[in-house]
């Protein structure tokens, strides 16, 4: 494994990434430095790959993670793989449908997710009241 644990911005385990796309099923290449606080992670045997990223926005540390294959859509179990290697069982992570003037598509095949570094819930609890 190529050691990233120099980027000290990031708040994610790239060991325990790898592991995890590992254990999907998929074969990973290891990690590489991605921008000023990020890694991406490529497939040996598919066409797509894994970038996260890190950075302060509003007071808070975000970090983003994406999924993207080059000839189709990920499916739900590929962003559960990536919530689970990227932010694991004790952070939230959401999945954001902005308003049309807000929504940016750079990559049509992707999946994002984003949440804080330090695991703050900054949804309303939506089930507290059993379902909605």
């Amino acid at each position: 494994m190529t050691d990233l644990h120099h980027l000290a911005l990031l708040d994610v385990d790239p060991t325990h990434l790898y592991r995890t796309l590992r254990r999907a099923g998929l074969r990973p290449w290891p990690p590489e430095p991605y921008g000023p606080a990020g890694i991406i992670v490529t497939f040996r045997d598919r066409a797509g790959s894994v970038v996260v990223t890190q950075c302060e926005l509003d007071g808070a540390q975000w970090i983003h993670a994406s999924i993207s294959w080059t000839d189709h859509m990920p499916s739900y179990e590929d962003l559960a793989t990536l919530k689970a290697g990227v932010f694991g069982d004790q952070r939230e992570a959401y999945q954001v449908f902005p308003r049309a003037a807000r929504h940016v598509n750079i990559h049509g095949f992707a999946l994002h997710l984003w949440g804080r570094a330090d695991g703050a819930q900054v949804l309303p609890d939506l089930g507290a009241m059993g379902t909605i």
